[in-house]
């Protein structure tokens, strides 16, 4: 049985817990660390997985694997954003997604992300039996060309940010490939029923995202 801690660090984190092993998925903004590492505290976390590779998600990577001492894994595909979070440009449709991203660019021309490599590419198919957690990696491009979720068998989806609720649940606000992304959101419905958490705002159940 899964125990799944939403930790609010200006994105969403969370601590997947199953028997005594737990994964830390995504990191949050800097000055979060401390609330992060006490919610790992006494926790076992054996990796840290990164949902895609905005600032929002992976500022306290770095430093979060160095003091728990864990490896991190993201899908190579988003690599590239550690270094730079506006190489590749973000679009965005409407007034509300208009706002997120210019909120979202202007943190990433200023915030400084610690360099860090990754440990583990992950990609499509992934288990992540081997650090005690009985997940499977879902590849779910279109917010990013690396955006990833993982399945748990207890019928959760972590989705990152394919999916947001930010103002209400919906398709992300933020794309680098609208299509892509769209293709993601349908692969999600088709998935059946499941408990959707994502990067931002609060879980909820699964649903036709497209219509």
């Amino acid at each position: 049985m899964y125990h799944i801690v939403q930790i609010k660090a200006g994105s969403n984190c969370y601590l997947v817990s199953e028997n005594d092993s737990s994964i830390l998925v995504d990191t949050g903004l800097k000055g979060n660390e401390r609330k992060i590492l006490n919610a790992c505290e006494g926790k076992n976390v054996t990796l840290i997985v990164l949902t895609h590779g905005h600032i929002d998600h992976i500022q306290n990577a770095a430093y979060l694997a160095k003091q728990l001492q864990v490896p991190v894994a993201m899908h190579e595909k988003d690599v590239a954003l550690i270094q730079n979070n506006l190489c590749r440009e973000m679009k965005s449709n409407g007034f509300p997604g208009n706002i997120v991203r210019f909120f979202s660019v202007l943190s990433a021309k200023y915030a400084k992300i610690q360099t860090f490599m990754p440990d583990v590419m992950l990609r499509e198919g992934d288990q992540l039996l081997k650090y005690g957690i009985d997940g499977e990696i879902i590849e779910l491009p279109g917010h990013t060309q690396g955006s990833i979720g993982i399945k748990l068998r207890d019928q959760s989806l972590l989705a990152g940010d394919a999916l947001m609720n930010f103002f209400t649940p919906g398709i992300s606000l933020l794309y680098e490939d609208y299509e892509q992304m769209i293709k993601s959101a349908e692969r999600i419905s088709n998935m059946g029923r499941l408990i959707i958490y994502f990067g931002h705002g609060n879980a909820v159940e699964n649903r036709i995202w497209v219509k």
